[in-house]
């Protein structure tokens, strides 16, 4: 047997040994913590296996502890010979970490990352994927450049921070213009990224060996982070196509004998406008199916956005393309409506949330905001900085979006099915969550001017409740994770810090 086919059997015996029933299984390289990775897993699920309130009454009074702008993901670190843990972080201009102090959620050590912050608004998803791997190193990106960073006193919970590693990619793999814009763990413990340019490529542990390719023509551009699976496997959405990008152990090949593919999908002709980060799909690519039926999900870019999945392995032999014209490799492709058929324009901007076979997505529909969003047409800074006022304003009753909607795939009848949708709901910039335990749906939302929790029922999507948190600004999630703790409390990253609700 091969080293590369002995990693792979090593890695996906320790992920099924892991993996909670119809969850994503557990990269065994990331931290072993509730949360150890921007979307949760490797598999980019967004699923939590935590609980999670089943009642406003179960979530206390909310936290907020400022920092630098723009705050995306907090993942969390293995626990500290004390039993705590802390939340990793990083802003435009900083990295830190939080934790609870006496019950309070507290920054417990800070450092400036350095550079140019002109980088994060010429590609604002550069830095906004991060990790924390098994011996607590923080992974971000900055530029073309991958931090590491590490405690100085290694096992100490309020020990400062310091940079273990800046490792910049060579001119040969990508012009010193372009940004990481998608990080991943692979099973074997190498880093993977991609590229705004969309060159993919796998780093060695230590830093010393990067290997990769660039995808296409040379005309891809990539604005969502990527999806690793057990067998190779590295998932890329470009503004073209939907990829399959194979690591073999030896080189990132995107030749069809190893397992890679290619497929084509409705980009649409959108642009990045109304609060879009790239043209074609708005989500990362989300790893749905464990054994059997497997499959990669996104959102496309046509005007009325399909929840689209991808055949993940071999394409069955017995099956036919949905529609003349359309890639075999397409399994599904189902309009997002929020349902209403006669709906003429949905936009999903967030990863789609998948927990066994069912897949839910949110409305990023912004109202009274074309006027902002064409003044960032032509230009990525004055792009970002207009998105920016979008998300700013996306908690007003004029401008917030309506909707949530859950699918299902049959795996009987081999069809894809809404199951339920509803417009009561507004989660206007976060990425939504759901618990495994308490079988439930969470986004950071919007009510009335209040930013708050929504929730509802998994399965039938009723038994709504709302948690109110605040008006002010700082309250913005601000194209943020909700995450789960493994406490029933909850996080997430806000426009200008972290919010923190206890459990109760």
């Amino acid at each position: 047997m091969s080293l590369i086919n002995k990693m792979m059997v090593g890695a996906i015996a320790l992920a099924c040994a892991s993996a909670m029933a119809d969850g994503a299984p557990k990269n065994p390289w990331l931290a072993d913590s509730p949360w150890p990775i921007n979307h949760h897993d490797a598999y980019a699920s967004d699923a939590s296996p935590s609980p999670g309130p089943k009642s406003a009454n179960e979530l206390g009074a909310p936290q907020f502890v400022g920092t630098g702008p723009i705050n995306i993901s907090l993942p969390m670190s293995p626990k500290y010979p004390n039993g705590q843990r802390v939340w990793w972080g990083n802003d435009v201009f900083n990295v830190y970490k939080m934790a609870l102090v006496n019950g309070k959620l507290t920054k417990v050590a800070n450092l400036a990352k350095g550079g140019s912050p002109l980088i994060a608004l010429r590609t604002p998803t550069s830095g906004a994927y991060t990790l924390v791997d098994r011996d607590n190193t923080y992974i971000t990106v900055q530029g073309t450049s991958i931090l590491a960073y590490q405690d100085a006193q290694p096992g100490v919970l309020t020990s400062p921070i310091q940079q273990k590693a800046k490792y910049t990619l060579p001119a040969s793999v990508a012009a010193s213009d372009d940004a990481i814009v998608g990080l991943n763990v692979m099973w074997d413990g190498r880093l993977a990224f991609v590229t705004r340019s969309a060159v993919v490529g796998v780093v060695s542990r230590d830093f010393k060996e990067v290997h990769s390719v660039k995808l296409g023509t040379g005309q891809d551009e990539v604005s969502n982070s990527i999806a690793t699976d057990e067998t190779g496997g590295i998932y890329v959405v470009s503004d073209k196509a939907m990829y399959r990008v194979q690591w073999t152990g030896q080189q990132v090949s995107t030749d069809p004998t190893t397992g890679a593919w290619r497929a084509e999908y409705n980009t649409g002709t959108v642009g990045n406008g109304s609060g879009r980060l790239g043209s074609g799909s708005g989500s990362t690519p989300t790893l749905m199916g464990t054994t059997g039926q497997r499959f990669v999900v996104i959102t496309d870019g046509a005007d009325v956005a399909n929840l689209v999945l991808f055949w993940r392995d071999q394409i069955p032999a017995d099956w036919q393309a949905i529609a003349p014209g359309k890639d075999r490799r397409i399994a599904a492709e189902m309009p997002i409506n929020f349902g209403d058929p006669k709906r003429k324009a949905t936009i999903d901007e967030q990863s789609v949330l998948v927990h066994g076979y069912g897949a839910a997505v949110v409305s990023n529909d912004y109202r009274s905001v074309d006027a902002i969003s064409q003044v960032g047409s032509s230009n990525p800074i004055l792009g970002s900085l207009s998105n920016g006022l979008i998300q700013l304003l996306s908690a007003s009753p004029t401008v917030q979006p309506w909707g949530v909607q859950k699918f299902e795939w049959d795996q009987a009848t081999r069809q894809l099915r809404p199951t339920w949708a509803t417009t009561k709901v507004s989660c206007p910039n976060a990425i939504p969550t759901m618990s495994q335990a308490s079988n439930r749906f969470y986004c950071v939302g919007a009510y009335q001017g209040w930013w708050t929790i929504e929730s509802l029922d998994w399965t039938t999507g009723e038994g709504h409740f709302r948690k109110y948190i605040g008006v002010l600004p700082r309250f913005n999630s601000f194209y943020a994770q909700t995450q789960l703790n493994d406490d029933g409390s909850m996080i997430y990253g806000s426009f200008n810090g972290v919010v923190y609700l206890p459990a109760k």
